[in-house]
């Protein structure tokens, strides 16, 4: 080849070089290649998106492989739930609610515990809800935390969600789900609905019960990691054997090629002294180190030690004291999921009166759920406090039988003052007024006694006593009159 063609192979690999050449495009701009998801509206005090989906992430993955994270969801879930929820109403309201939860689309009372987790480990759950055109009834079905990426809200009211946007596959745009509360929700054939829990104000989003823990929860795994690790070395031991200077070499030579083997006996003189040692794992300490950080995890969750399988050497007095703050907050975590098992009823009759499956006007109120006992010793504490209340209302009776009338509105005032329950002024004239109306009646159909009798008997003379209350007359008797 002569130069002359060396210099053509170079000019045109030069020109495709030209045409092969690429001009990055800055980030934002048009073009970028990227794909910008709908992130947003955020709430004032909302973490950022990518921080709060990564602290979902790990809370997920804390729930598949920490035996203790797994624990503390179950242990939320089992006293919420207890023997289960169930949603109930009069007339048509409760049939409805009856089929909607027996349903063999919904099967709520398998459902509601999967929901339950979900709320308690991710803060956060969006719950679909699918319209029946025949019949009316609603299908739930939840959706991911992680795939919901922008929640939009009214314009005059930012705790008014109006629809949230599902994450699609790569390239599409993400789906719209509108809310119960958006104008056109009755005609949409799904609606989605959204709960949180751990939301501060001026926030959208919850945060899971494993978010402040899972740092701890991390730590405590590796510690354990490392304890397993160096545990092997407690398997292991040198001997250390002390001759004179002058037999060193030859002793190590006849130990070299053929260490004694376990369960050997060695002979020897008086002149080596055999000592066995072993690492020094400094068990003690790390007892102490792993203790805090369960502790922390403890603290984290909301539950008493012991109820991770930690008894901390404390006696059932302890235990007790120890359970009260956790009861509590699981109460107020039982009251929240009520109230959604609820707002779920109510929208599902709700969708189905809008297309005429159902008659009756929807009443939210109309709606209870009887929450079930928190402790099994609550039922003891109860039946207590109802026989010493019998025994209370016997003698409230009788002190409200007759006499005077702002003695009884003080007597019913403190009872219920007692016993927890205070009562104001109206539900007293109320109660005062029924029995005077019993007690009116029952002398309306009390026979007279007869005036024609023959037989005149002396009777004696009524004591005044009987004008009296026995309020009056236990005062009476106790000031000697």
């Amino acid at each position: 080849m002569s130069w002359l063609d060396s210099i053509g192979l170079w000019w045109r690999g030069l020109g495709r070089r030209d045409l092969a050449r690429v001009e990055a495009v800055p980030v934002g701009k048009p073009a970028d290649g990227l794909t910008q998801l709908p992130y947003g509206p955020m709430g004032a005090n909302d973490r950022d998106y990518s921080d709060m989906q990564s602290q979902y992430t790990d809370a997920l993955d804390a729930w598949r492989k920490n035996p203790q994270a797994r624990r503390i969801i179950d242990i939320t879930t089992d006293h919420v739930l207890g023997d289960g929820f169930r949603p109930v109403a009069s007339g048509q309201l409760g049939r409805f609610l009856d089929q909607f939860w027996r349903h063999r689309q919904n099967h709520m009372d398998m459902r509601l515990p999967a929901i339950v987790d979900e709320l308690s480990r991710a803060g956060d759950v969006f719950i679909a809800m699918f319209r029946n055109a025949a019949d009316g009834m609603s299908y739930v079905r939840p959706i991911p935390k992680s795939q919901i990426v922008k929640i939009e809200v009214a314009d005059n009211d930012w705790e008014t969600e109006v629809a949230y946007h599902e994450r699609r596959g790569p390239g599409e745009e993400p789906k719209v789900w509108l809310s119960p509360m958006h104008p056109d929700a009755g005609a949409a054939d799904a609606v989605m609905c959204h709960y949180a829990i751990n939301r501060p104000v001026g926030a959208l989003w919850g945060e899971g019960d494993l978010a402040t823990i899972t740092p701890w929860l991390l730590r405590y795994s590796r510690m354990l990691e490392d304890r397993v690790r160096l545990n092997w070395a407690a398997r292991v031991f040198y001997w250390f054997v002390r001759v004179p200077k002058a037999a060193v070499a030859a002793t190590r030579a006849k130990y070299a090629n053929n260490p004694p083997s376990p369960g050997a006996i060695i002979v020897h003189d008086d002149s080596e002294e055999w000592d066995m040692r072993t690492p020094n794992l400094s068990a003690s300490d790390a007892a102490n180190d792993l203790q805090a950080i369960r502790m922390m995890i403890a603290v984290g969750a909301g539950q008493p030690p012991h109820w991770h399988g930690d008894s901390m050497d404390v006696n059932l007095a302890t235990a007790t004291a120890m359970e009260r703050a956790a009861v509590r907050h699981l109460k107020r975590r039982q009251q929240q999921v009520a109230d959604m098992v609820i707002d779920l009823c109510h929208i599902a009759y709700s969708r189905a009166q809008a297309v005429g499956a159902a008659r009756r006007i929807p009443n939210r109120d109309a709606i209870t759920i009887s929450l079930p006992d928190l402790s099994r010793d609550d039922n003891v504490m109860l039946a207590q406090a109802g026989g010493e209340l019998a025994a209370a209302f016997n003698g409230l009776t009788a002190a409200v039988g007759s006499g005077s009338r702002s003695l009884k509105e003080r007597a019913l005032r403190l009872f219920f003052q007692f016993i927890a329950e205070p009562i104001d002024d109206k539900d007293i004239d109320g109660i005062l007024d029924e029995l005077d109306e019993a007690r009116e009646a029952m002398q309306a159909i009390t026979p007279a006694p007869d005036a024609d009798n023959g037989d005149e008997e002396e009777t004696e003379e009524s004591e005044p006593d009987d004008a009296l209350s026995a309020v009056g007359r236990i005062w009476r008797n106790g000031n000697g009159a």
